[in-house]
């Protein structure tokens, strides 16, 4: 699935600081996630093509203090998707237990993941992992702005596809989340996408853009409270199936609740 492109690339070795010093923090937090993907076919002689289907992941994040920030451990303790989900529920059923590891910066930024478990299915999953812990900042201001970018490749066999975004982020105001204070985070995406995937017809040159917002929720000391954003794409795919690009539009909701 194109929406699925977002590439989660090897993480050095961390450096974890003497065991006594702080003892890890552990959150949990539900994910849930709805896809929807319409393609053009006309040119192709097969017509308009929709897809629709939602997830629901629940993660435990456990971090550890360790050189210049914290070491990271996400574990999935269960997902599962609706009837139309093109990836059979076993998949999700085998994603328990999957594990991936990461760093959290001083600044507050997580690094891209790492999958760390042996599982097949972790792999399959891991596209649905990839944003749903943005930048968070202790002790963030109201009236704060600040910027990231990133570049994400997939890459596995002849299929490899390039996604880079740019997130600005602003402290709008502080509000009390899930009973603690919290300041209210607003982000807005653009992103540019290039690559190439094989399909059932041959192989197929991906390109196009996207745009989307979110709002999330940080606590004085850093700690991430939970937040939605929107992601829409505009995609062309094209190859020797086509006489023309075939237009491909996406819809990605995510909403992460902080659970107790």
């Amino acid at each position: 699935m194109l929406a699925q492109h977002v590439g989660l690339t090897a993480l050095g070795a961390l450096l974890v600081l003497d065991a006594g010093t702080v003892a890890p923090v552990t959150a949990k937090y539900r994910v849930d996630q709805t896809l929807t993907q319409e393609i053009d076919a006309t040119s192709a002689g097969k017509g308009k093509q929709s897809l629709s289907f939602s997830t629901s992941s629940f993660l435990t994040l456990t971090l550890t203090d360790s050189v210049g920030g914290r070491a990271v451990r996400v574990v999935v303790d269960s997902m599962r998707a609706d009837s139309t989900a093109p990836i059979p529920s076993t998949v999700f059923d085998s994603a328990r237990g999957a594990e991936y590891h990461g760093f959290l910066s001083a600044a507050g930024r997580l690094s891209e993941l790492e999958i760390v478990s042996s599982s097949a299915a972790a792999a399959q999953v891991q596209g649905f992992l990839a944003d749903f812990f943005p930048w968070v900042k202790a002790g963030v201001k109201v009236g704060e702005r600040w910027a990231d970018t990133t570049a994400r490749t997939t890459a596995s066999g002849t299929d490899s596809v390039v996604v880079k975004r740019i997130v600005a982020y602003q402290a709008t105001g502080n509000e009390t989340r899930n009973a603690r204070k919290a300041v209210r985070i607003a982000s807005q995406y653009s992103s540019n996408v290039v690559g190439t995937q094989p399909t059932p017809n041959g192989p197929a040159k991906v390109e196009g853009t996207g745009t989307g917002t979110g709002i999330y929720f940080v606590s004085p000391d850093g700690g991430y409270l939970g937040g939605d954003w929107q992601l829409q794409s505009s995609l062309k795919i094209s190859g020797s199936f086509a006489n023309d690009p075939l237009p491909i539009n996406i819809t990605q909701t995510t909403k992460v609740t902080a659970l107790k």
